[in-house]
């Protein structure tokens, strides 16, 4: 994999800006639909089978769930500024050591904020499909059995498709013409 340059970062974090925006607008648009339209009680929990065990008021669903999406995007949003100012011990990247410089930390904060952008867009996108899943369940649809493991499925190859190259691929590894000689 060619070393990526600062146009291609840039496009990455567009990309990723993009994809929390609107991870974070779906959720909104969804949320509203269940408050202003959906059932009065949601499913809280299903069994395995995919049987709804619990119910709970819409309003309560959604605002433990807005909750928990303000939260993903304030954490996963914070981090490029986190890493830019913490002791470059704490942070968990290859190759942390050789991005111990001024120069390096803003591309390292750039490249790590983008990639935690697109994993904060997939919780939030999962979350969103446990929301809409709730209320079709509320408003007496059959949920088969294998949505949510489908969904949660889905979530981890998307996971797994931002991790596994921060890990094995070379967008961690610092630019070598910025390396300290």
């Amino acid at each position: 994999m060619p070393e990526l340059d600062e146009r291609s970062d840039a496009r990455r974090t567009l990309i990723a800006r993009l994809a929390l925006v609107t991870s974070v607008a779906l959720y909104a648009a969804v949320a509203v639909w269940v408050l202003v339209a959906g059932p009065d009680d949601v499913v809280a929990r299903f069994n395995g089978a995919g049987e709804a065990t619990r119910t709970d008021t819409a309003e309560s669903i959604v605002l433990v769930l807005s909750l928990t999406v303000a939260g993903i995007t304030a954490l996963f949003a914070v981090i490029p500024v986190l890493v830019r100012r913490a002791p470059i011990q704490v942070v968990n990247v290859p190759n942390r050591e050789l991005w111990d410089t001024d120069e390096l930390r803003p591309i390292l904060a750039r490249r790590l904020g983008a990639d935690m952008l697109l994993m904060g867009a997939a919780s939030i996108a999962l979350i969103t499909g446990m929301l809409v899943m709730s209320a079709a369940a509320g408003l007496g649809a059959e949920v088969p059995g294998w949505a949510f493991p489908a969904m949660t499925g889905a979530f981890l190859v998307v996971t797994a498709a931002i991790i596994v190259p921060m890990f094995a691929g070379s967008r961690y590894t610092p630019p070598a013409e910025l390396l300290p000689a």
